[in-house]
């Protein structure tokens, strides 16, 4: 008999009940597959990318099997309905059954970060590649934590999880996870790249950015020569001694040479700014 529980104290009840005695708080925390099997049950826990508990775990004993999920998986397939009579070929047909929603669920997580990458290749920005390579991590070592877990139980005789009685289905559904697995892989070598090109990205936006800070100090520093001149002409000419014994008679004359040297270092400034040559290539 199979039960499907989505409540964690319930879950407990039934271990009680089934006297599977096991810290399923403990389990819960891991981050990787986990399988036991003692002498009246066995249990098989998967980390899951789910909104609520994260987490799926199967107990089998002998008459029954308790599963902690959200993911509702059935056991009762049609193409393998003949061995559903057989010794524990119900639950054999649970257990491929939760791996087949297990590699789903990874493939869906995949697709996701695939999905991510595919808009950070045209925007990349350092956040988002850092969070998308911590994901794409986490997943590959699931990954291969339940590539190594199926192949665990194929090579273990364990009669709760017949493989011999799932054929070449189980062989089908083992190469169906080493493809994930080898696509987790393959994308790994891909944030590496949108890494380069985020980094090519910044290197251009700061050269740009200095390009613009450069243009500025040159336009500031022309001003400031450009101002500096007159106020200079103008600070002598306003010492008392010699503004009263030579330019006091000739205030006129003072005047037109403090405008005429303001005119004359703006033109040289000018002259000066369109030899840089940044007024074109920069458009300011």
């Amino acid at each position: 008999m199979i039960t499907f529980f989505d409540n964690l104290e319930r879950f407990k009840s039934k271990l009680k009940q089934l006297k599977a005695e096991f810290d399923v708080d403990a389990l819960n925390k891991l981050d990787f597959p986990f399988f036991d099997r003692q002498r009246r049950y066995a249990v098989l826990s998967v980390p899951l990318y789910t909104n609520t508990l994260g987490r799926a775990i199967i107990v089998i004993s002998q008459k029954n099997c308790a599963v902690f999920s959200d993911s509702f998986f059935s056991a009762h397939s049609k193409e393998l309905q003949s061995i559903q009579k057989k010794p524990y070929g119900e639950s054999t047909l649970l257990t491929f059954a939760f791996f087949k929603t297990v590699i789903k669920n990874y493939s869906h997580e995949f697709e996701r970060i695939r999905g991510l990458m595919n808009e950070l290749d045209l925007q990349p920005h350092l956040d988002g590649i850092e969070i998308s390579g911590r994901d794409l991590r986490r997943l590959t070592d699931r990954f291969e934590e339940l590539v190594q877990l199926m192949l665990v139980l194929k090579e273990k005789d364990i009669r709760e999880f017949d493989t011999e009685l799932l054929g070449s289905n189980y062989e089908l559904l083992s190469a169906e996870a080493r493809y994930w697995l080898e696509r987790c892989r393959s994308h790994i070598y891909r944030v590496a790249s949108l890494r380069t090109k985020s980094e090519m990205q910044s290197n251009r936006e700061l050269n740009a950015t200095m390009g613009r800070l450069t243009l500025i100090m040159t336009f500031l520093t022309i001003t400031s020569i450009v101002v500096s001149v007159p106020g200079t002409i103008g600070a002598i000419f306003g010492i008392p001694a010699l503004s009263d014994a030579f330019f006091k008679p000739h205030t006129t004359l003072l005047v037109w040479i403090l405008m005429g040297s303001t005119a004359l270092s703006i033109l040289l400034g000018y002259v000066y700014w369109l030899s840089l040559g940044l007024r074109q290539k920069k458009g300011f």
